[in-house]
Protein backbone atom coordinates (compact mmCIF):
# COMPACT_ATOMS: atom_id res chain seq x y z
CA UNK A 1 0.00 0.00 0.00
CA UNK A 2 1.62 3.43 -0.78
CA UNK A 3 1.82 6.54 1.07
CA UNK A 4 -1.25 7.91 -0.40
CA UNK A 5 -3.13 5.12 -0.51
CA UNK A 6 -2.52 4.69 3.52
CA UNK A 7 -3.76 8.12 3.77
CA UNK A 8 -6.74 7.13 2.19
CA UNK A 9 -7.56 4.77 4.55
CA UNK A 10 -11.21 4.93 6.21
CA UNK A 11 -10.74 6.35 9.33
CA UNK A 12 -12.50 4.27 12.10
CA UNK A 13 -15.83 5.60 13.43
CA UNK A 14 -17.96 4.88 16.45
CA UNK A 15 -21.79 5.26 16.58
CA UNK A 16 -23.46 4.52 19.58
CA UNK A 17 -26.71 3.69 19.76
CA UNK A 18 -28.61 4.26 22.90
CA UNK A 19 -32.16 2.14 22.95
CA UNK A 20 -35.12 1.88 25.03
CA UNK A 21 -38.20 0.04 23.90
CA UNK A 22 -37.17 0.20 20.31
CA UNK A 23 -38.34 -3.16 18.64
CA UNK A 24 -40.17 -1.46 16.03
CA UNK A 25 -37.49 0.73 15.33
CA UNK A 26 -33.88 -0.49 15.92
CA UNK A 27 -33.88 -2.70 13.02
CA UNK A 28 -34.31 0.39 10.61
CA UNK A 29 -31.24 2.36 12.25
CA UNK A 30 -28.88 -0.33 12.48
CA UNK A 31 -29.55 -1.17 8.72
CA UNK A 32 -29.17 2.41 7.89
CA UNK A 33 -25.62 2.16 9.76
CA UNK A 34 -24.31 -1.26 8.31
CA UNK A 35 -25.70 -0.17 4.80
CA UNK A 36 -23.58 2.37 4.81
CA UNK A 37 -20.57 0.26 3.72
CA UNK A 38 -17.94 2.07 5.80
CA UNK A 39 -15.06 -0.02 6.14
CA UNK A 40 -14.23 1.98 9.87
CA UNK A 41 -17.34 1.34 11.09
CA UNK A 42 -18.24 0.37 14.99
CA UNK A 43 -21.27 0.25 16.21
CA UNK A 44 -21.72 0.38 19.68
CA UNK A 45 -25.44 -0.69 20.69
CA UNK A 46 -26.58 0.52 24.68
CA UNK A 47 -29.69 -0.69 25.69
CA UNK A 48 -31.54 0.29 28.90
CA UNK A 49 -32.64 -3.17 30.15
CA UNK A 50 -35.68 -3.35 27.34
CA UNK A 51 -38.55 -5.61 27.88
CA UNK A 52 -40.28 -5.27 24.51
CA UNK A 53 -37.83 -7.66 22.29
CA UNK A 54 -35.76 -5.10 21.51
CA UNK A 55 -32.94 -6.91 22.61
CA UNK A 56 -34.12 -10.30 20.53
CA UNK A 57 -33.40 -7.85 17.75
CA UNK A 58 -30.03 -6.58 18.74
CA UNK A 59 -29.13 -9.96 18.88
CA UNK A 60 -29.26 -10.66 15.13
CA UNK A 61 -27.22 -8.03 14.62
CA UNK A 62 -24.37 -9.07 17.30
CA UNK A 63 -21.74 -10.78 14.66
CA UNK A 64 -21.32 -6.88 13.56
CA UNK A 65 -21.73 -4.76 16.74
CA UNK A 66 -18.28 -3.63 18.15
CA UNK A 67 -20.02 -3.98 21.55
CA UNK A 68 -23.60 -3.89 22.72
CA UNK A 69 -25.01 -4.45 26.07
CA UNK A 70 -28.72 -4.24 27.70
CA UNK A 71 -28.75 -2.97 31.31
CA UNK A 72 -30.16 -0.24 33.17
CA UNK A 73 -28.77 2.83 33.19
CA UNK A 74 -29.56 6.74 34.62
CA UNK A 75 -30.33 8.12 31.08
CA UNK A 76 -30.29 8.28 27.45
CA UNK A 77 -26.66 10.69 28.26
CA UNK A 78 -25.47 8.13 30.97
CA UNK A 79 -26.57 5.26 28.02
CA UNK A 80 -24.07 7.34 25.85
CA UNK A 81 -21.80 8.41 27.81
CA UNK A 82 -21.15 4.58 28.90
CA UNK A 83 -20.87 3.88 25.02
CA UNK A 84 -18.12 6.48 24.29
CA UNK A 85 -16.15 5.15 27.19
CA UNK A 86 -16.15 1.80 25.09
CA UNK A 87 -15.13 3.62 21.85
CA UNK A 88 -11.53 3.17 20.25
CA UNK A 89 -12.09 5.54 17.02
CA UNK A 90 -10.86 8.16 15.61
CA UNK A 91 -14.54 10.16 14.84
CA UNK A 92 -17.42 9.75 17.33
CA UNK A 93 -21.07 10.26 16.94
CA UNK A 94 -24.79 8.58 17.98
CA UNK A 95 -27.64 7.37 16.41
CA UNK A 96 -31.05 7.30 18.58
CA UNK A 97 -32.55 4.01 17.62
CA UNK A 98 -35.50 5.14 15.90
CA UNK A 99 -33.71 7.32 12.98
CA UNK A 100 -31.67 6.88 9.85
CA UNK A 101 -28.42 7.90 8.07
CA UNK A 102 -28.81 8.19 4.59
CA UNK A 103 -27.24 6.21 1.87
CA UNK A 104 -22.96 7.39 2.12
CA UNK A 105 -23.78 9.68 5.26
CA UNK A 106 -20.90 8.07 7.49
CA UNK A 107 -18.48 8.44 3.46
CA UNK A 108 -19.58 11.99 3.49
CA UNK A 109 -19.27 13.21 6.78
CA UNK A 110 -15.94 11.30 7.62
CA UNK A 111 -14.68 12.85 4.27
CA UNK A 112 -14.67 16.64 5.51
CA UNK A 113 -12.89 15.41 8.94
CA UNK A 114 -10.11 13.50 6.85
CA UNK A 115 -9.58 16.08 4.38
CA UNK A 116 -9.82 19.11 6.79
CA UNK A 117 -7.43 18.32 9.49
CA UNK A 118 -8.60 21.61 11.14
CA UNK A 119 -11.60 20.96 11.75
CA UNK A 120 -13.10 19.22 14.65
CA UNK A 121 -16.73 18.84 14.07
CA UNK A 122 -18.84 18.24 10.89
CA UNK A 123 -23.03 18.60 10.79
CA UNK A 124 -25.08 17.87 7.88
CA UNK A 125 -28.91 18.40 6.98
CA UNK A 126 -31.77 15.96 7.89
CA UNK A 127 -34.95 14.84 6.60
CA UNK A 128 -37.45 15.34 9.46
CA UNK A 129 -40.46 12.60 8.67
CA UNK A 130 -43.57 14.12 10.97
CA UNK A 131 -45.96 11.03 11.48
CA UNK A 132 -48.78 12.62 10.09
CA UNK A 133 -46.53 12.01 6.67
CA UNK A 134 -45.03 15.77 5.95
CA UNK A 135 -41.51 16.08 5.26
CA UNK A 136 -39.34 18.77 6.04
CA UNK A 137 -35.31 18.73 4.82
CA UNK A 138 -33.31 20.97 6.56
CA UNK A 139 -29.89 22.07 6.12
CA UNK A 140 -27.40 24.08 8.62
CA UNK A 141 -27.05 27.47 8.00
CA UNK A 142 -23.89 29.56 6.70
CA UNK A 143 -24.01 31.23 10.61
CA UNK A 144 -25.22 27.73 12.49
CA UNK A 145 -21.54 28.34 14.37
CA UNK A 146 -22.23 31.68 15.30
CA UNK A 147 -25.69 30.98 17.05
CA UNK A 148 -25.42 28.07 18.37
CA UNK A 149 -25.09 29.50 21.62
CA UNK A 150 -28.45 30.56 21.65
CA UNK A 151 -30.03 28.26 19.14
CA UNK A 152 -29.54 24.44 19.01
CA UNK A 153 -28.24 24.67 14.96
CA UNK A 154 -27.03 21.57 14.68
CA UNK A 155 -29.21 18.12 13.57
CA UNK A 156 -27.67 15.48 16.29
CA UNK A 157 -27.83 12.26 14.10
CA UNK A 158 -26.63 14.28 10.86
CA UNK A 159 -22.75 15.00 12.78
CA UNK A 160 -19.77 13.38 13.34
CA UNK A 161 -16.91 14.79 16.12
CA UNK A 162 -13.36 13.88 16.85
CA UNK A 163 -12.81 11.76 19.39
CA UNK A 164 -9.98 14.03 20.62
CA UNK A 165 -12.70 17.22 20.81
CA UNK A 166 -14.96 14.78 22.63
CA UNK A 167 -12.29 14.43 25.50
CA UNK A 168 -11.69 18.00 25.68
CA UNK A 169 -15.02 18.53 26.29
CA UNK A 170 -15.89 15.61 28.79
CA UNK A 171 -18.99 13.72 28.90
CA UNK A 172 -22.39 14.34 28.45
CA UNK A 173 -24.00 16.30 31.10
CA UNK A 174 -26.47 14.10 33.09
CA UNK A 175 -28.81 16.90 34.38
CA UNK A 176 -30.58 17.42 31.43
CA UNK A 177 -32.77 15.00 29.81
CA UNK A 178 -34.00 16.65 26.77
CA UNK A 179 -30.59 19.58 25.21
CA UNK A 180 -27.87 17.22 26.41
CA UNK A 181 -26.81 17.25 22.55
CA UNK A 182 -27.53 20.96 22.97
CA UNK A 183 -25.33 21.93 25.68
CA UNK A 184 -22.61 19.64 24.14
CA UNK A 185 -22.28 21.35 21.14
CA UNK A 186 -22.02 24.22 22.93
CA UNK A 187 -19.48 22.73 25.39
CA UNK A 188 -17.28 21.67 22.11
CA UNK A 189 -17.32 24.89 20.94
CA UNK A 190 -16.28 26.46 24.24
CA UNK A 191 -13.09 24.06 24.49
CA UNK A 192 -12.11 25.74 20.98
CA UNK A 193 -13.80 22.49 18.37
CA UNK A 194 -13.51 24.05 14.86
CA UNK A 195 -16.80 23.07 13.12
CA UNK A 196 -17.52 22.52 9.24
CA UNK A 197 -21.17 22.05 7.83
CA UNK A 198 -22.21 19.99 4.58
CA UNK A 199 -25.85 21.15 3.31
CA UNK A 200 -26.59 17.38 2.06
CA UNK A 201 -29.17 15.53 4.37
CA UNK A 202 -27.29 12.46 6.05
CA UNK A 203 -29.92 11.71 8.42
CA UNK A 204 -33.60 10.96 8.78
CA UNK A 205 -35.45 12.29 12.09
CA UNK A 206 -38.10 10.05 12.15
CA UNK A 207 -41.19 12.64 15.21
CA UNK A 208 -43.42 10.28 16.57
CA UNK A 209 -45.31 10.84 20.06
CA UNK A 210 -42.72 8.91 21.54
CA UNK A 211 -39.51 10.63 20.64
CA UNK A 212 -38.09 12.65 24.00
CA UNK A 213 -38.35 16.05 21.57
CA UNK A 214 -41.80 15.30 20.92
CA UNK A 215 -43.36 15.35 24.35
CA UNK A 216 -40.95 17.52 26.64
CA UNK A 217 -42.99 20.62 26.40
CA UNK A 218 -42.13 23.26 29.64
CA UNK A 219 -39.91 20.63 30.73
CA UNK A 220 -37.97 20.79 27.23
CA UNK A 221 -37.86 24.78 27.63
CA UNK A 222 -36.54 24.84 30.87
CA UNK A 223 -33.60 22.93 29.54
CA UNK A 224 -33.45 25.55 26.92
CA UNK A 225 -32.95 28.42 28.95
CA UNK A 226 -30.29 26.31 31.49
CA UNK A 227 -28.57 26.00 27.55
CA UNK A 228 -28.69 30.03 27.17
CA UNK A 229 -28.28 31.20 30.27
CA UNK A 230 -24.81 29.63 30.83
CA UNK A 231 -23.55 29.91 26.97
CA UNK A 232 -26.17 32.67 25.26
CA UNK A 233 -24.95 36.26 24.51
CA UNK A 234 -24.95 38.97 26.98
CA UNK A 235 -23.73 37.13 29.79
CA UNK A 236 -26.86 34.51 29.26
CA UNK A 237 -29.90 37.55 29.97
CA UNK A 238 -31.28 36.61 26.85
CA UNK A 239 -32.33 33.14 28.31
CA UNK A 240 -34.29 35.55 30.78
CA UNK A 241 -36.01 36.87 27.45
CA UNK A 242 -37.23 34.04 25.89
CA UNK A 243 -38.17 32.41 29.01
CA UNK A 244 -40.37 35.53 29.25
CA UNK A 245 -41.33 35.59 25.83
CA UNK A 246 -42.08 31.71 26.46
CA UNK A 247 -44.39 31.84 29.59
CA UNK A 248 -45.98 35.65 29.05
CA UNK A 249 -46.65 34.67 25.03
CA UNK A 250 -45.82 31.64 23.46
CA UNK A 251 -48.01 29.52 26.28
CA UNK A 252 -50.83 31.99 24.90
CA UNK A 253 -50.75 31.45 21.39
CA UNK A 254 -49.09 34.52 20.32
CA UNK A 255 -46.27 32.29 18.37
CA UNK A 256 -49.04 30.24 16.78
CA UNK A 257 -49.32 30.20 12.69
CA UNK A 258 -53.03 31.40 13.32
CA UNK A 259 -52.63 34.19 16.35
CA UNK A 260 -53.88 36.97 14.36
CA UNK A 261 -57.11 35.07 13.89
CA UNK A 262 -56.67 33.92 17.90
CA UNK A 263 -55.70 37.03 20.15
CA UNK A 264 -57.56 39.86 19.95
CA UNK A 265 -56.26 42.88 18.26
CA UNK A 266 -55.36 44.82 21.41
CA UNK A 267 -53.42 41.96 22.69
CA UNK A 268 -50.89 41.67 19.53
CA UNK A 269 -50.74 45.39 19.88
CA UNK A 270 -48.87 44.83 23.42
CA UNK A 271 -47.42 41.70 22.05
CA UNK A 272 -45.49 44.30 19.45
CA UNK A 273 -44.65 46.61 21.89
CA UNK A 274 -43.47 44.36 24.04
CA UNK A 275 -40.77 42.80 21.15
CA UNK A 276 -40.09 46.79 20.04
CA UNK A 277 -38.74 47.19 23.46
CA UNK A 278 -36.74 44.33 23.26
CA UNK A 279 -35.38 44.80 20.48
CA UNK A 280 -33.81 48.36 21.61
CA UNK A 281 -32.64 46.47 24.33
CA UNK A 282 -31.24 43.29 22.67
CA UNK A 283 -31.27 43.42 18.64
CA UNK A 284 -33.94 42.81 17.04
CA UNK A 285 -31.86 39.41 15.44
CA UNK A 286 -31.62 38.04 18.59
CA UNK A 287 -35.26 38.67 19.99
CA UNK A 288 -36.15 37.20 16.63
CA UNK A 289 -34.13 34.20 16.96
CA UNK A 290 -36.60 32.57 19.81
CA UNK A 291 -37.68 29.65 18.42
CA UNK A 292 -39.20 27.34 21.53
CA UNK A 293 -42.80 27.28 19.66
CA UNK A 294 -42.38 23.91 19.18
CA UNK A 295 -42.22 23.37 22.70
CA UNK A 296 -45.09 25.45 23.77
CA UNK A 297 -47.66 23.70 21.01
CA UNK A 298 -46.40 20.18 23.12
CA UNK A 299 -47.24 21.99 26.39
CA UNK A 300 -50.79 22.44 25.42
CA UNK A 301 -51.40 19.60 23.48
CA UNK A 302 -50.96 20.55 19.94
CA UNK A 303 -47.94 18.13 18.68
CA UNK A 304 -45.64 19.30 16.27
CA UNK A 305 -47.19 21.86 13.82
Amino acid sequence: MTAKELSRTAPTVSVVVPAFRAAATIARTLDSLFEQDYQGLRVIVMDGASDDGTVDVIRRYEDRLFYWISEKDKCQADALNKGFEKADSEYYGWLCADDALTPGALKKLAGVLQDNPQVDVVTGGCRREFKGGDVVTTEPAEDFYDRLDYMNTIEQPSTLWRASAHKRAGPLDLTYKYAFDWEFWCRLKRTGARFARITDPVSVYYFSDDNLTSSGGTKIADEMYRVIKEFGPHNGRLADVYRFLYRTFDLRGYYDKNAVQAVPAWRMRIFHMTLSALYRLYGKELVNSYNWNFASRQQRGLGWE
